[in-house]
């Protein structure tokens, strides 16, 4: 026998190994999932209604005379991630027109499968060239829900300026205004029915292994305009209140699609600190 046939023989030999140990594993992966419940693919995770529904009235929150839903480019929509989302602006109609803080921008980015938080300000804005000047956790108080239930939500409170010397091509909204007022921002997490105003929660929550489905969604208000701190967090605590209830009827109904995961109701109850 030739040194080139013993080398063949050892290669088909290596080749019928290999395929033999995959097959052996695939079959022991198939059996763990049947056996522990386990479902490593996802099933696409049905929104009760497409996100455009929202209501164009939300308690004294109404869309602007003339105002229509954004819409993001296809290189934009590439670095979201998603093509389900919602950019719209929102007046408060109890307060005088031009008020600082008065007309907000609710961004909702859906993912139907896997949790995914690319497009969040802390790096879109200061990618953009904005400094960010403010960064805490909030909790808004008494925030009713779909279910009728009242509880605190978790939100992340970013304030943003436009650094000295910045270029005139900068938006002029974002620029700092004398007396401490800013661009502000908040934003949370809904993950498999639970709320987390931080990417490191979302993470942590998500894995559900018994669970069919799995999703997040950001849920970010703008408030557009320059504000003080005190006024962007009285309006964006009175949209989110206004807001959460007809948000969470198109959203999925968690409830209805799994099983409660214990594993993320104790990743709900970690405190994670702004990164």
């Amino acid at each position: 026998m030739t040194s080139l046939s013993r080398t063949n023989q050892h290669l088909i030999l290596a080749g019928i190994t290999a395929v033999a140990i995959l097959g052996a594993g695939l079959l022991s992966l198939e059996w763990a999932q049947a056996k522990m419940g386990m479902v490593l693919q996802k099933t696409p995770t049905p929104l009760q209604a497409p996100l455009p529904s929202l209501p164009l009235t939300l308690g004294v929150f109404k869309v602007p005379p003339g105002s229509a839903d954004e819409r993001l480019s296809a290189e934009t929509l590439a670095v979201l991630g998603t093509h389900d989302y919602l950019i719209r602006k929102y007046e408060d109609t109890a307060m005088p027109p031009d008020s600082p803080a008065s007309v907000v921008q609710i961004n909702l980015n859906y993912y139907p499968t896997d949790f995914a938080t690319p497009h969040v300000p802390n790096v879109c804005w200061v990618g953009a060239g904005l400094q960010r000047v403010k960064d805490d956790l909030i909790t808004i108080k008494n925030v009713p829900h779909a279910d009728g239930k009242l509880t605190d939500m978790p939100m992340r409170f970013l304030a943003f300026a436009k650094p000295n010397g910045a270029g005139s091509g900068m938006p002029l909204m974002f620029s700092h205004q004398s007396g401490g007022e800013y661009i502000n921002t908040a934003y949370t997490f809904q993950v498999d029915g639970k709320y987390a105003p931080n990417t490191q929660q979302v993470s942590a929550m998500f894995w559900h292994a018994r669970s069919k489905y799995g999703y997040d969604c950001k849920i970010e208000v703008d408030v557009l305009g320059p504000s003080t701190r005190a006024e962007a967090r009285k309006t964006i605590s009175a949209f989110i209140r206004a807001a959460l209830p007809s948000i969470e009827r198109i959203l999925p109904n968690w409830k209805k699609l799994n099983a409660p995961s214990a594993r993320g109701a104790a990743a709900m109850n970690k405190t994670v600190p702004p990164s």
